[in-house]
């Protein structure tokens, strides 16, 4: 089956058709749109000349390293009982730098921004956010070992929206930051300096369950077709209002399945340090 040739223009016609007057941040599928005439640039420079903040996830997950020895944290999102199972690596974690490429799940189109000349980083090293444009420096600043999503808060406080380019709420890094403003605490993860010394962080758990909000926000989404992609906008402030009324009224909102040890830890209440343990036990 012939894919759908997408232009720039369509790329403008359908983002002006959204009405978005702020800042976004956007999660994207460049594939979703179908041939876009230009690639990855060619969407990164309709983002840039439509909108006067544009931020973009650009997680590493090769700055992850075990736990220290002698650790013991429970309802950490992992499975008791393997010290490396469930975000604990069998690779020698890498330092956080700003140059680092971003994670290839992270999508083409995110990618292709941080590379762009004057695009700026935070500097958590999991969960870092790329931006260009008014006030990037500002909320790129937010952030911080144990505040990754502070980035998005900060956007949307400046009146920002959440903008999904051909991509599920189950991509949708927004509502663990509602999580967060609901009263969650996220896991403890560990990473390493330029030194090659351990430090502490925080970072979110399964998103897999997000798909549960769709009615919730139902109510206040934007919505066009570009190409073969759907693509949804929310305005920030009302998307964080729902969804953490939604989350604080019935917590399970969140969860993917039963079965799901970081949907359960999350939902007891996130971790919980318990001084030292033998080494089968971190």
């Amino acid at each position: 089956m012939a894919q759908t040739m997408v232009t720039r223009e369509d790329i403008e016609r359908g983002l002006a058709g959204l009405g978005i007057d702020g800042g976004v941040e956007v999660h994207s599928s460049l594939s979703a749109f179908g041939r876009v005439e230009g690639g990855a640039d060619a969407v990164v420079d309709v983002l840039l000349s439509s909108f006067p903040l544009v931020m973009v996830p650009a997680f590493t997950w090769g700055t992850l390293a075990a736990a220290p020895d002698g650790v013991r944290i429970e309802r950490n999102g992992r499975k008791p009982g393997g010290r490396r199972r469930h975000y604990q690596h069998e690779w020698t974690p890498i330092a956080f730098h700003k140059d680092m490429p971003a994670a290839k799940s992270m999508g083409v189109i995110a990618e292709t921004l941080r590379r762009r000349p004057g695009a700026l980083r935070s500097t958590h090293p999991t969960h870092s956010f790329a931006a260009v444009g008014a006030d990037a420096e500002e909320v790129l600043a937010t952030a911080g070992p144990d505040r990754p999503l502070a980035p998005i808060e900060a956007l949307v406080e400046r009146g920002g929206w959440i903008l999904m380019l051909g991509t599920r709420l189950t991509s949708c890094t927004a509502l663990h930051a509602s999580e967060h403003l609901a009263g969650r605490n996220f896991f403890i993860r560990y990473s390493v300096d330029e030194s090659g010394n351990l430090f502490r962080i925080r970072a979110p758990g399964c998103s897999r369950g997000f798909e549960n909000f769709d009615a919730v926000l139902d109510t206040i989404k934007r919505e066009v077709q570009i190409g073969d992609a759907r693509v949804r906008a929310y305005p920030g402030s009302e998307f964080f209002r729902l969804s953490v009324e939604a989350i604080k009224r019935d917590p399970r909102i969140t969860v993917c399945s039963p079965e799901c040890v970081s949907c359960a830890d999350m939902l007891a209440g996130g971790p919980v340090e318990r001084g030292t343990a033998g080494d089968n036990d971190r």
